[in-house]
């Protein structure tokens, strides 16, 4: 019986479910802890859904950043990473979605937006 409560049951992340805050996100606004959109998909595309290609908000320039520590990550068709200590230019999606997890910071203050 346990085993098929388990099987059967949903598992609710009681921190979002509680926090007011993350119920409701307006389409195309940002994730502040991600650098990645809210975007809208019809609910029969959820199996095909990538947020890391379907959400991102920043497509174009680079951004030179310095990484403490980040573990390898995709974002679109490409992985970045691992990085520890080093300076690196990124695309601008990439730097964001690092800026947002604390653990980069921007090297110069220009954009590269072509």
């Amino acid at each position: 019986m346990l085993e098929a409560i388990k099987k059967q049951s949903v598992k609710i992340d009681t921190v979002v479910t509680t926090d007011v805050h993350r119920l409701i996100r307006l389409s195309d606004t940002l994730h502040g802890e991600t650098g990645l959109m809210k975007v809208e998909f019809a609910a029969n595309d959820v199996e095909r859904f990538d947020p890391l290609k379907s959400a991102l908000a920043f497509t174009y320039g680079t951004i030179s950043l310095e990484v403490a520590e980040a573990p390898q990550f995709r974002l679109g068709d490409t992985v970045y990473g691992p990085f520890k200590n080093q300076k690196v230019e990124l695309p601008v999606g990439a730097a964001m979605f690092l800026l947002c997890k604390g653990v980069a910071g921007v090297l110069e203050e220009s954009v590269s937006v072509q």
